[in-house]
């Protein structure tokens, strides 16, 4: 549409986003709930404090939720041929979703078993289709980077509680910096764990919704709460197909509490992203090193005059830390956690919406 590449995937993010709460109706439907509990969906989904951060993230999470739940409502009208192609959609956007999705996918095919070649000929067609695509651009360079993000995701940067460090952010952490955000999740579990006896027939739906709230503890970080979002949404799905009382008045409470939560939207003035604030300071400060893990192509390109270092790259930081005998050296983070060789916070950069990250500069100790 003429749209530059990163504008493509800012409004690819947006519109996904905004997709969302159709989609959970739509399966809500798909699988048989009523046409007021369709209404809960959409307004639980609508309402989800998450939803805006995902929405202006750029990331690939609002696509890979949509074409799940498109998957979902697909198995829930038994056209097995269109759900695993909207499987295997969601899996080539977001493959970290390879749990929920594989374990949906695994359990419709243990149940219906004249859907079973339906289901593999889609999926592992459909992720032919993109991952060999992707193959025969990179060759085996793809397969490298996929174990190196892999391995890095679990026992490196990632923060997950296979991590072996004791310096990791917990989920509970999380649950205090955003309380009323996350209450309306925990209401959501607490009523899913209270309907489940009641229908106590498995479904891929309360499958996938399970193994997307274990996925996201086990294997997520708690520091990017976006994650939240794909729990939260399939859990609220699979709670009004509940046809429970309960859970309704639950979700009538949910969509009020997280209500309450939109004023500060409207009423907050518009402001810049935190990565934008923080190019637009440093560009008034003269010149100098700033060592970062965040945004490094759109620092380098904001702020040609300083030199940007990947804080991945600890030893060529350091080198570059020695070496530096005149101007200024910064680091900006979005965590509370730093050596003693930087001063404490110098400037903060405020997040927009709940789940943001707050980034904080700090300067070297010389």
């Amino acid at each position: 549409m003429g749209l530059s590449a990163k504008q493509a995937v800012f409004y690819l993010s947006l519109f996904s986003a905004l997709s969302l709460p159709p989609l959970a109706a739509w399966t809500a439907k798909a699988w048989g709930a009523s046409h007021t509990s369709t209404l809960l969906a959409f307004f639980t989904v609508l309402t989800q404090p998450f939803l805006p951060l995902v929405g202006l993230s750029m990331m690939s999470d609002a696509t890979g939720i949509a074409f799940f739940l498109i998957a979902l409502a697909f198995m829930g009208r038994g056209k097995h041929t269109r759900a695993g192609c909207f499987a295997g959609f969601a899996l080539a956007c977001r493959p970290s979703f390879i749990a929920p999705v594989a374990l949906a996918l695994l359990f419709e095919w243990y149940l219906k078993k004249d859907a079973r070649l339906k289901l593999l000929i889609a999926s592992s067609g459909t992720l032919l289709v993109f991952f060999g695509g992707v193959f025969l651009l990179e060759g085996k360079a793809y397969l490298i980077e996929a174990l190196r993000f892999t391995e890095g995701h679990f026992s490196v940067w990632g923060n997950t509680s296979f991590e072996q460090t004791f310096e990791r952010d917990s989920w509970l952490e999380a649950l205090a910096k955003e309380p009323v955000a996350f209450a309306s999740l925990i209401l959501l579990t607490l009523m899913t764990a209270l309907a489940v006896p009641t229908r106590p027939k498995l479904t891929p739906l309360l499958i996938a919704a399970t193994t997307a709230v274990l996925w996201t503890l086990l294997a997520q970080n708690p520091e990017n709460l976006r994650h939240v979002l794909l729990p939260a949404i399939l859990l609220a799905v699979w709670v009004v197909c509940a046809s429970d009382k309960r859970a309704k008045l639950a979700l009538v409470l949910i969509i009020a509490l997280q209500l309450g939560l939109w004023p500060q939207f409207l009423i907050k003035p518009v402001t810049s992203s935190p990565l934008k604030q923080a190019a637009e300071f440093l560009d008034r400060q003269p010149t100098g090193s700033l060592v970062t893990n965040r945004g490094l192509s759109y620092l380098r390109a904001s702020l040609p005059l300083h030199r940007i270092h990947d804080s991945f790259f600890s030893d060529s930081v350091e080198v570059a830390l020695k070496s530096e005998k005149h101007g200024s050296f910064w680091k900006l983070i979005g965590s509370q956690s730093l050596s003693k060789v930087w001063c404490s916070s110098e400037k903060a950069f405020a997040a927009r919406v709940p789940g943001e990250k707050t980034l904080s500069l700090h300067t070297w100790r010389r």
